[in-house]
């Protein structure tokens, strides 16, 4: 991807995918559509958190629908760019096979 171009696919992803990684998939989608393709993945197998359903409703986004995916659920692991939420998915992006990973490791507190 060159430098300054908008990426074209975007991998958020966290431990459990049951928070961070959904709603941060939900809210990029809510604001670019299907200009750009976003997934969201977890390194362990986890349940949609009823706090993150609540917390997007409150600011009109639905997410009660979204089912958890696992790194080895995704089909393709070719993203211009995988922002990672935890230290453990950020340890797990890094171990990709993919040449043109580009990480963006982002503390939550």
């Amino acid at each position: 991807m060159e430098s300054g171009r908008r990426p074209q696919s975007i991998l958020f992803c966290c431990t459990f995918n049951a928070v961070r990684s959904p709603m941060a998939e939900a809210i990029a989608r809510y604001y670019y559509g299907r200009e750009v393709y976003f997934a969201s993945a977890g390194v362990k197998a986890g349940e949609l958190d009823p706090f993150a359903v609540a917390a997007m409703d409150d600011i009109g986004i639905d997410i009660a629908k979204y089912r958890p995916h696992t790194f080895e659920d995704l089909e393709d692991l070719s993203f211009d760019l995988i922002v990672s939420l935890s230290p453990e998915a950020h340890h797990k992006a890094l171990r990709l096979p993919s040449i043109r990973l580009r990480t963006l490791a982002v503390d939550v507190v």
